[in-house]
């Protein structure tokens, strides 16, 4: 144990919020069993026509949308924050991000399974390309992060609050030494 309490220096919430996003992706994995139970075998590779192309290959661009303009989206703490005060609306933020990052990588698979039924000729390929945008977008943009903390941890500190909501997860205080929090928004 560290000086906090936390074996190998993570945070049981993190650790938590890691497991209900890989429960995320693995949702996308088990799905697939499902379209391939529905469609016959003989159909799992045929050609879907061009709306069960289309609309996977949509609905992976509106999930990456959804993700880079709500899923970033925190009020900024004011200076005069309460340092438990900050520390607990830090967490509640990122994790109501993360929620929103995880549906909005869901959303290609979703959109996947509907073309399955409503393509030319029931195939596995819409579903196919619906998942494969979603895991990319689970692992790129939705799994929490050290960087995707940060991130969030950026935002809420860009009007002079210091949430340490990295540090409060076990991650360190933040980019290089002495970070107070940063005005940069990225």
């Amino acid at each position: 144990m560290t000086s906090t309490g936390r074996a190998n220096g993570g945070d049981p919430r993190l650790t938590t919020v890691r497991m209900i996003a890989g429960s995320f992706a693995g949702m996308v994995v088990l799905l697939g069993v499902v379209v391939a139970l529905i469609v016959p075998s003989e159909q799992w590779f045929t050609g879907p026509g061009a709306i069960g192309l289309a609309l996977p290959a949509a609905g992976g661009a509106l999930g990456l949308v959804l993700m880079l303009t709500m899923g970033h989206h925190v009020p900024a703490l004011p200076p005069t924050t309460p340092a438990d005060q900050a520390a607990s609306t830090a967490f509640a933020a990122f994790q109501s991000t993360l929620f929103v990052r995880l549906a909005a990588a869901e959303l290609p698979t979703l959109v996947g399974i509907a073309a399955v039924f409503i393509a030319d000729e029931p195939s596995a390929i819409p579903y196919l390309i619906g998942g494969a945008i979603s895991l990319v977008l689970h692992a790129v943009y939705a799994f929490p992060t050290a960087a995707s903390v940060r991130r969030i941890e950026r935002r809420l500190d860009r009007e002079g609050g210091h949430s340490r909501l990295a540090d409060s997860l076990g991650l360190g205080s933040g980019p290089g030494s002495g970070y107070t929090g940063s005005a940069t928004i990225i």
